[in-house]
């Protein structure tokens, strides 16, 4: 006779192969860490890095390939080298911010959320390479970084966003925050959305385990922000969703997924 309060074979397995899973995200995390601290605290004081966020595209592709995470880019012909632009991205992970430093083909800076000022390496590193912090609860401050970043695109930079604000951590996005396409009609410069498939999967809500996954990229056609105003925005903000959204249906990341 079983005894069936005893766990089966293979569920004993399974936890097996967990406990020999941590070395490896022990070794990933670890990896992931020194290399962070060697593009965040060498390469922004080195003075042959020069340019906006230039030690970016190096840290980004490293940590990729030590986390085993495959990206793929389309759409490249819709980014312009020549004037600015602000790119939206929809955001599913933290390490988005890879992603993009990996693929966008042009200089940038970012408009981020203050919280990560107060991380020892990536805050340092984020404010002396020049990108701007976003105070959403102050709206007197939120509203001086975001002339701040318009300013930024008038002057001829390109300006990364995340329209939601924060990460949504699964293929559905969340609502867009406003003042972001206030900026891009302040700066006058036009939208390129960006759509991220599939970050969401690398490291789950809840969860430390890093997993090797497929990230499919895409550039869509720049939106002209001339023909818009403070009363037509609301029709720009579901233009950038509906193209956010139509590249995450074709990359098959499904906005129905949890």
């Amino acid at each position: 006779m079983v005894d069936k309060s005893l766990p089966s074979a293979e569920v004993l397995w399974k936890q097996v192969e967990n406990l020999l899973e941590i070395p490896r995200h022990a070794r990933q995390w670890l990896k992931f860490v020194v290399t962070t601290l060697h593009y965040g605290m060498v390469d922004p004081y080195n003075p042959l890095s020069a340019g906006p966020n230039a030690a970016l595209p190096g840290w980004s592709c490293r940590v990729l390939e030590i986390l085993g995470i495959q990206v793929s880019a389309t759409g490249l012909e819709h980014v312009h080298h020549h004037r600015s632009q602000v790119f939206f991205v929809n955001h599913q992970s933290n390490i988005d911010v890879l992603i993009l430093g990996a693929t966008v083909p042009v200089p940038i800076f970012w408009l981020y959320k203050h919280t990560l000022d107060k991380m020892p390496v990536l805050g340092r590193a984020l404010r002396r390479q020049g990108n701007i912090s976003i105070i959403r609860h102050d709206r007197p401050r939120a509203m001086e970084s975001i002339e701040q970043a318009a300013q930024m695109v008038r002057d001829g930079k390109n300006l990364l966003v995340f329209p939601e604000g924060t990460r949504s951590g699964r293929p559905r996005m969340g609502p867009f925050k406003k003042g972001v396409f206030h900026l891009a009609l302040a700066a006058g410069a036009p939208i390129v959305p960006v759509s991220i498939a599939h970050s969401w999967r690398i490291m789950p809500r809840g969860s430390l385990k890093l997993n090797p996954v497929s990230v499919q990229v895409r550039f869509h056609p720049a939106i002209d922000t001339a023909t818009y105003d403070t009363q037509t925005m609301p029709d720009l903000m579901d233009r950038v969703r509906a193209a956010l959204a139509a590249g995450l249906q074709r990359d098959g990341d499904s906005q129905d997924e949890a």
